[in-house]
């Protein structure tokens, strides 16, 4: 079963293994789409470990869903959907 902290700690070593310091204090905070931190690439990347970390799949609706593109509406996203 996936949480709040597993999900963070997966965005902050996903993020700190791209050379982007970023506490789990901070990380729900974190624009990953407007940053322009990590390119398209490295999101997709990103979406595509985080739906075989999970197992849940996320519709393209759901990506471009402006709420989605911190990393805490990501995560409400991927709790709701478990």
């Amino acid at each position: 079963m996936i949480n709040e902290e597993l999900l963070q700690g997966f965005f902050c070593d996903f993020l700190i293994a791209r050379g982007i310091s970023i506490s789990k204090k901070n990380i729900n905070h974190f624009n990953f789409t407007g940053s322009g931190s990590i390119d398209s690439f490295e999101i997709l990347s990103m979406i595509m470990e985080l739906e075989m970390l999970t197992n849940i799949h996320l519709s393209p609706d759901e990506l471009m869903d402006e709420n989605n593109a911190t990393v805490g509406g990501l995560i409400e996203t991927l709790l709701r959907k478990q």
